[in-house]
């Protein structure tokens, strides 16, 4: 069952009347529940039920019937039912017929609503249909404050300092600006003594916001120099107050940049804001919120809220030891074995800007351990040590930027001081962190070159390893020559086509290579654009990975990938969690906020058999031929939009025959005009008779010749036509390259001889009328969807990958006629439609009801010659299209 049949299952279940036996019995099967199941609790045979008139399904819901106005009593009397915490029940409900209650027995969540507003409440229950609700933490309001006021700061600044905003000075501004964040969560968070910074700077420089520099300047050096050894000797004693903080974050350049009113508001500004509350990976926000976004591009510095790290390291091994906790709630044997498991863990991003993943694994670890430990002490009486069993010394990264890498150093810290609190204040005092040791290991290097395993020991059996990380991505065109170059020197030799590969493969294969040395646990997970799931990338890369004897063992679907950053960027991503040595009975798909449980999850985020779809030059004997339309290689000589056809045509009205319609995607769909000069070389001493032609015509040869293309140069010889020029006798189909995934139909049509298309669509010339049946159906998107990949989030279609190797079912003359006609109606109705455009009649919010079921029509039709009837949804039809790739590839002796 997915979410929308369960819905409409409780929709048409409300409808009946109420009678307590079949309302329960009847959202039982909404949700799954099998008829044998049904049958023997209605019979009383499988039904332990020790309430009147209840009904027990085990593991997931108990079930009394109310008094009128009494259902809080009866939801009471069955939480309190022996029986309900014998049966590990999920769900209490009652209902009077009027009012409806349950309550979640596992997270404690209580629903009360009118029995006709189930329908809108269907989703509470989504988990006995092994669909969870998926959620992850909310956003600290405190930390985008944060964020904002240091990027007013840092604007307020450039604009006293402008030549800090250069790359010469950029290093220095933005290490000024990690020091003056530091001084700001140290003095709220006991690191510094209470308000030092913010009280010695409004002292000394609150009239005078001249002298903050230089007060900054004195404090950076101090901060840098060891209290105990007479280092200070000398310095002022209002400066000596500060500690020494060592960890190089005040060694180098003290230069600070001037101040004037606007700077020190604020900076004062900021400094009233309550740090404490403040997480450590906002460093990595408010960095951002002051780098320059070319350098962070470049870079790969992707700094990530803390919603989204979570979608990455809670599904890879942080849920799992929340779940041995609560399975060894009562035992201390249990607990002190997750405590030990705790010391092995190790996590190692790989790309690490300025330590998000990091921060935020530590952290969430301690969170985990604060809670053992206190149990511990609820049943043993024994008081924790003070000593932690997670330690920096477990936390590894690599970053491309200097700067970033001392960040993330320094984040760690931060977070490690933040936690030591919390666990003083549970089990007494720890020693102070400062002056700071060595802790995290953080390597300044191309992750792509290094060798992982001298930054990061190999996994071994005594220890757990997860890699984590929000990679650069960056596709074929947007990759320096230098990244070319760390792909050559990782992938030649073992993966043919690799330059095609986004430049985020790269760590793919470095963390595929680094865990499967593991002998014990290990993992990664990747945030990634969705194109790594998609189209080349899966026959590319993924058969490689897979190969080496890892699994999938969780993935998010695509979704907006958004972080703090001031000038926030969304980008359409995917997670990718991959396991060694770790075998969970089911691999979960996160879709949005819905979880899927499978038995395998495929390099497409499907569920299935891992089979990868391959591109094919040509199609099966039973597909035409579909090729690029035509391309013009012209420079624009021979293509006009109306305006410039028109004026050619007053000049020149005898040319008009060698004038043709121009239709590539956007004219298909938007409905706009473009035309072209069709000159066939039969005409051609005609067509040059006409000196505006001639002049295009010499204009496109000079442009050819000018190539350093052979093949180009060599089109100089036939300067009056197109690149490609192919042409239909009767009609062709169009299937646009590129199309909107809101749309729930790829929008394909027919157009008549006369009209050109262009290479930003495909064609099949001269196309039998049952190919765009085909191709306009819900079978056919589906597979796009998967196998193809995406421009942004729009569909990006795939001859080679997407119509070549979509499975069509044999079809006999009846069959061929029958797909015709359905092919001829969706044209007539959207001919009727005239003149709104393809967009507009395809837009899915207002999709007209007669083109609508005409589409739906269309798929009965298809889907009863795949397997004799509708499929239930898009799992069950990709499963299918998915079976028939499989036998299609071997019986042509590729399997």
């Amino acid at each position: 069952m997915n979410a929308v049949e369960i819905e409409e299952a409780v929709a048409e279940l409300i409808q009946q009347p109420y009678e307590p036996l079949a309302f329960i019995t009847g959202f039982m099967a909404a949700y799954g529940a099998s008829a044998t199941t049904i049958t023997r609790l209605k019979e009383g045979d499988g039904n332990t039920s020790d309430l009147l008139d209840g009904i027990l399904w085990k593991k997931w819901v108990h079930f009394q019937p109310s008094a009128p106005g009494q259902t809080s009593d009866a939801l009471d009397a069955i939480e309190a039912s022996r029986k309900t915490a014998q049966g590990k029940v999920r769900y209490a409900i009652t209902t009077d017929g009027n009012e409806f209650a349950a309550r979640d027995l596992k997270t404690g969540e209580a629903l009360f609503c009118p029995l006709p507003d189930l329908e809108n409440r269907f989703g509470f229950f989504l988990p006995i249909a092994g669909i969870d609700r998926y959620e992850v933490a909310d956003e600290n309001p405190v930390d985008i404050k944060a964020t904002g006021r240091l990027a007013k700061l840092y604007d307020a600044l450039i604009a006293e300092n402008p030549d800090w905003a250069t790359d010469a000075r950029r290093h220095d501004m933005n290490q000024f600006m990690t020091r003056v964040i530091f001084c700001l969560f140290a003095e709220d968070t006991g690191i510094f003594p209470d308000n030092i910074f913010s009280e010695t700077l409004a002292t000394r420089c609150s009239a005078h916001p001249e002298n903050i520099a230089p007060t900054l300047e004195t404090m950076f050096e101090v901060m840098n120099l060891n209290d105990k050894d007479g280092s200070r000797d000398g310095k002022p004693t209002w400066v000596c107050a500060f500690p020494y903080v060592n960890g190089g974050l005040f060694a180098g350049s003290l230069k600070v940049p001037e101040f004037d009113w606007m700077s020190w508001r604020y900076l004062r500004d900021a400094g009233k804001l309550d740090w404490k509350v403040i997480n450590p990976d906002i460093f990595g926000s408010m960095i951002q919120s002051i780098v320059n976004t070319d350098e962070r591009g470049e870079l790969g510095m992707h700094y990530t809220s803390v919603p989204n790290i979570l979608k990455v390291l809670n599904p890879l091994f942080l849920d799992g030891l929340r779940e041995e906790v609560e399975a060894g709630w009562g035992s201390k044997a249990k607990l002190q074995a997750v405590l030990k498991r705790l010391m092995k863990i190790r996590v190692f991003d790989p790309a690490c800007g300025s330590g998000n993943f990091l921060v935020i694994a530590y952290r969430e670890m301690r969170e985990i351990e604060i809670r053992v430990l206190k149990r511990l002490q609820e049943l043993t009486g024994e008081m924790a040590g003070l000593w932690s069993h997670v330690e920096l010394k477990n936390f590894y990264g690599i970053e491309i930027g200097d700067f970033a890498a001392e960040t993330a150093k320094l984040a760690l810290w931060i977070a490690q001081h933040q936690m030591n609190q919390k666990f003083e204040d549970a089990f007494g005092k720890l020693p102070p962190e400062l002056p700071l040791r060595t802790g995290a290991t953080v390597v300044c290097g191309n992750a792509l070159r290094l060798d992982w395993s001298s930054v990061c020991s190999p996994p071994s059996a005594e220890l757990e390893t997860y890699i984590v990380g929000n990679p650069p991505y960056l596709g074929r065109q947007r990759q320096t020559n230098e990244q070319k170059q760390d792909k050559e020197k990782l992938f030649s030799g073992r993966i043919k086509n690799y330059k095609s590969l986004d430049y985020v493969s790269g760590w793919f294969l470095k963390c595929n290579d680094f865990v499967t040395m593991a002998s014990g646990r290990s993992g990664y997970a990747l945030v990634a654009t969705n194109s790594i799931c998609q189209g080349q990338h899966v026959s590319i890369l993924w058969e490689k990975l897979l190969a080496a004897g890892v699994e999938i063992g969780f993935s998010h679907t695509s979704f907006a990938w958004k972080n703090n950053a001031r000038n926030n960027a969304a980008v359409i991503v995917v997670i990718v969690g991959i396991l060694k040595n770790v075998h969970p009975l089911k691999k979960k798909i996160y879709d949005n906020d819905l979880v899927y449980e499978c038995d395998n999850i495929t390099p497409y985020i499907t569920s299935g058999r891992n089979v990868i779809v391959h591109p094919v030059s040509n199609a099966s004997s039973n597909k035409p031929r579909m090729q690029f339309g035509n391309m013009a290689l012209n420079g624009g000589s021979l293509i006009f939009d109306q305006r410039e056809r028109d004026e050619f045509l007053h000049r020149n009205p005898n040319a008009e025959k060698y004038f043709r319609k121009l239709v590539g995607s956007e004219e298909f769909i938007r409905g706009t005009m473009r035309y072209c000069l069709w000159i066939r070389q039969n005409d051609l001493e005609d067509a040059a008779s006409i000196p505006d032609i001639a002049d295009r015509i010499a204009t496109v040869q000079r442009l050819r010749l000018e190539s350093s293309d052979a093949a180009t140069r060599r089109m100089a010889e036939m300067p009056y036509r197109f690149r490609e020029q192919h042409e239909s006798h009767s009609y062709s189909l169009i299937v646009p390259r590129v199309s909107s995934d809101r749309r729930i139909y790829i929008p394909c049509g027919v157009l008549d001889s006369e009209c050109i298309i262009s290479d930003s669509a495909f064609a099949i010339f001269d196309a039998p009328l049952w190919t765009m049946s085909v191709i306009s159906s819900k079978m056919h998107i589906c597979w796009i969807r998967a196998v193809c990949g995406k421009l942004k989030g729009d569909y990006r279609y795939s001859n080679t990958i997407g119509w070549n190797t979509f499975p069509i079912p044999d079809l006999d003359e009846g069959s061929l006629t029958e797909l015709a006609a359905s092919a001829e109606t969706i044209q007539l109705i959207r001919d009727s439609h005239f003149p709104s455009t393809i967009a507009e009649i395809y837009d899915p919010e207002g999709m007209p009801r007669d083109l609508l079921d005409a589409h739906r029509s269309n798929d009965e039709v298809i889907e009863k010659l795949y397997v004799g009837r509708t499929f239930k949804n898009d799992t069950e039809r990709l499963e299918h299209l998915f079976k028939l790739y499989t036998k299609m590839v071997a019986s042509k002796g590729k399997a």
